[in-house]
């Protein structure tokens, strides 16, 4: 009797552990229930990173990571307000190290943009004192650059379904010059058919047309490679998803490397 007590007992805190592992913060409570535009800002001027973005049939759950606390939350999206915001176990931020995970080319202090809706992430870029410079679409993507003119730091921002897909660094000449973010000069291999062919047949023509695949990397449901044409001294990023190529952009020389 003494041990079905104590077998009890026990399952009972490890109960009350299990749901205090899944209590929202004390510093988000407030944001529960708020429009999920508004809650991206909260996260972010908190110190939160967004991670990844997970759908099911009536709602979104979407990864946030704080560095400074060690913090992994989940945060459900419903009809475009945060319905609940829990702590997760760290994997679940896909952090098994010490330290952010980064990716390379110049723009790892705005991989925290990557993944917000565009109107928070504006916000963000102007508080850190970039410019919109100009804005061109493509094929369901809006690519726009922005400029720091104190670091003569030019970006190229990618914007699908409202959100930012990607943000790279790039020279100074897209944000300073007339031309477009996704070719450059009349010397310059032009990519720009490619865009919403099948990957398979748009790497083997890529590769007829003088470029070598660098190197890649994946972000979500999205796979990022980097190209380079050693002939013009291009350096594209190409990103596809779902099996089709949905932009083909120049990217900074760095990543080519």
């Amino acid at each position: 009797m003494k041990l079905r007590f104590l077998l009890l007992f026990t399952a009972i805190l490890f109960g009350i552990g299990s749901v205090q592992a899944q209590d929202t913060p004390n510093e988000l409570r407030s944001v529960v229930g708020a429009r999920a535009s508004s809650g991206e800002s909260t996260l972010q001027r908190l110190g939160y990173k967004f991670v990844k973005t997970t759908e099911g049939e009536d709602r979104k759950w979407s990864n946030w990571w704080k560095a400074s606390s060690r913090t992994c939350v989940t945060v459900a999206t419903v009809e475009g307000r945060y319905n609940s915001i829990v702590t997760a176990p760290v994997p679940d931020c896909e952090k098994g190290g010490g330290s952010d995970s980064t990716s390379g080319g110049g723009s790892e202090q705005f991989e925290d943009l990557v993944g917000v809706r565009a109107s928070s992430g504006e916000s963000v870029l102007k508080s850190r004192g970039f410019k919109s410079v100009k804005t061109v679409k493509q094929d369901g993507t809006i690519y726009s650059n922005w400029w720091k003119a104190s670091s003569r730091t030019c970006l190229t921002v990618a914007t699908v379904d409202g959100r930012y897909n990607s943000i790279i660094s790039g020279p100074e000449a897209d944000c300073t010059s007339g031309s477009g973010s996704s070719t450059g000069g009349s010397s310059q291999v032009d990519l720009r058919d490619l865009v919403g062919a099948r990957a398979a047949g748009a790497e083997t023509e890529m590769q007829s047309r003088g470029f070598r695949n660098v190197k890649s990397r994946r972000a979500g449901s999205t796979s990022y490679t980097y190209w380079k044409n050693d002939d013009t001294a291009q350096c594209v990023q190409v990103a596809v998803r779902n099996g089709k190529v949905g932009s083909i952009i120049r990217s900074s020389a760095n990543n080519c490397k």
